[in-house]
């Protein structure tokens, strides 16, 4: 079957990437890709994700798409997205449905109600998977101080690496929303953030620009208008003070579609996975979530070229699939060769 090579080779690229980007963090990359899934003991399925709750579906224009209902609030929207109640089966009423509507208009209907969607599009070249705006330089100090405010999965892997690197790591959570890994595999957890510092804030207290003003590297995976509503005026700490702000997202903190909600399911098949297992026509999913510890990787290794300069630091979930997916002698920038935009 054709299918098995594209598979393989899809695979392969992968871990061609997190192994480069390891290298550069003197840490096994490709271990990084399969953590969860051999904690969990899951697979993918051809269509259906390793974690189950994201699909690959054929919409009316025979184009497929993914879309992810890991959470209760995103199963809760189904019914706005058909534009009718749920009756029945979840999965048999959304499959029915994408057989009634284009890819596009599916997706960006999921989109605007923050159900995480995207179009299975084959691979196409990526500039960088992480975008630098460096300001002044700024001596950090030699025991980095990393404020991680970031959730699930991508954000906590970079600080986790930073932490082994030697950093020191302070994990915060807001009372009023608190990472949802919490609620997933505890050995998974403690695997991300067993090191870390870890402390619980008020929204809005003084105590988060207190951790802030003593801290070299600041993670977020929170989309602009959340980042924005906290008031902590990031842009200027990397200008004035320094501070190395990661941002990871899906689609990037400065993209079109900036705003658009992504987990690592349906941003790898935003980044062209799908498609390069499987075809246009037979599009499947690869590995657990890989755009997750890809963004991961790359947001750490971009820290660590970083050092010395204030930065904000732009990780994009489906870009870094996308540029792991490239030629394998373009496939991956070296820490030093990331994007750099002067702000």
């Amino acid at each position: 079957w054709r299918g098995v090579p594209l598979i393989t080779s899809a695979q392969s690229a992968l871990r061609h990437a997190a192994s480069a980007l390891g290298r550069s963090l003197a840490l096994d990359g490709a271990a990084c890709l399969d953590e969860r899934a051999q904690i969990l003991g899951i697979t993918p399925d051809g269509t259906i994700s390793a974690g189950g709750t994201c699909r690959l579906l054929r919409a009316s224009d025979d184009i497929w798409f993914a879309i992810n209902l890991a959470r209760s609030a995103d199963r809760e929207s189904i019914g706005a997205w058909m534009g009718r109640p749920l009756d029945g089966s979840l999965w048999s009423a959304v499959a029915d449905h994408a057989q009634q509507v284009p890819a596009a208009m599916a997706v960006e209907r999921a989109q605007l109600l923050g159900i995480p969607a995207a179009v299975a599009v084959a691979p196409a070249p990526a500039l960088s998977p992480a975008v630098v705006h460096s300001g002044e330089k700024f001596n950090h100090h030699d025991n980095l101080l990393v404020l991680d405010l970031s959730a699930l999965w991508a954000g906590p892997l970079c600080g986790r690496i930073l932490g082994e690197l030697g950093a020191r790591v302070v994990k915060a959570e807001f009372t009023d929303r608190p990472d949802g890994a919490r609620f997933g595999s505890p050995r998974f957890w403690e695997q991300l953030n067993g090191a870390k510092e870890q402390i619980v804030i008020n929204r809005g207290s003084s105590q988060l620009n207190e951790l802030l003003d003593k801290s070299d590297v600041v993670i977020t995976s929170a989309r602009p208008r959340a980042i924005e509503s906290l008031g902590l005026d990031l842009v200027r700490r990397v200008s004035r003070q320094g501070l190395i702000w990661v941002s990871i997202t899906g689609y990037g903190y400065y993209s079109e579609r900036s705003n658009w909600v992504a987990f690592g399911d349906d941003a790898a098949v935003a980044g062209g996975l799908a498609v390069a297992a499987g075809g246009l026509d037979a599009p499947v999913f690869v590995g657990d979530a890989p755009a997750d510890p890809l963004a991961g990787l790359n947001a750490a290794a971009a820290v660590v070229a970083s050092l010395g300069r204030g930065s904000m630091i732009d990780v994009s979930m489906v870009g870094s699939v996308a540029r792991a997916l490239t030629p394998i002698e373009n496939r991956y920038a070296a820490p030093s060769k990331y994007e750099s935009i002067k702000v």
